[in-house]
């Protein structure tokens, strides 16, 4: 019988969750109310208050599901850049974005938290930094860094917009070349 519980739970939180992405398409996050969101998702606002305290709180708990999941593949793309293999980690990390494209384009957007750039790119620079090679200054590495990373996901908003036409085997290729170039 728990276990039926558990997935109901699983089964409304995705409820929740997808009609809130669906609603921060439309319009940011403030402008989302309660209300609006449990009447799309078929529930009742206590459920929604079971599990968040408000649109906000859904939001950090999405954005914190992602960056948990792209703590998965830093270590492995920081080493896979030294070892020569960056182009399949890229790829591999790609193909991750476009399976959660609605997800990672509302995150990306001006609807989702204005900051979530920003913390995406400061969770990669401390690992990333610690194992990069460089010719210049550390703060000149630094800002090899931002370089790269704005403009990896600069590339990826723009593959998401586009409607993810070039193959993330493509892509990956690009970035890492463009990157290398820049290094």
């Amino acid at each position: 019988m728990e276990k039926k519980q558990d997935a109901r739970v699983r089964y409304t939180k995705m409820m929740i969750r997808s009609n809130f992405i669906e609603l921060l398409r439309e319009k940011p996050v403030a402008k989302v109310s309660v209300t609006e969101l449990c009447e799309r998702a078929g529930i009742n606002r206590a459920t929604f208050y079971a599990h968040y305290a408000d649109p906000s709180d859904l939001l950090r708990s999405i954005e914190e599901e992602f960056m948990s999941e792209l703590s998965r593949w830093v270590g492995p793309a920081i080493s896979a850049r030294s070892s020569g293999a960056l182009e399949e980690t890229l790829t591999a990390i790609i193909e991750y974005i476009g399976e959660n494209a609605a997800v990672c384009s509302v995150l990306l957007s001006s609807s989702g938290d204005a900051n979530f750039q920003a913390k995406v790119v400061y969770a990669v620079e401390q690992p990333f930094l610690s194992s990069f090679s460089y010719d210049g200054s550390r703060e000149e590495a630094k800002y090899y860094y931002t370089f790269a990373a704005d403009g990896s996901v600069g590339i990826i908003k723009k593959w998401l917009a586009g409607g993810m036409k070039i193959p993330p085997k493509t892509l990956a290729g690009m970035i890492a070349r463009f990157t290398a170039r820049a290094g």
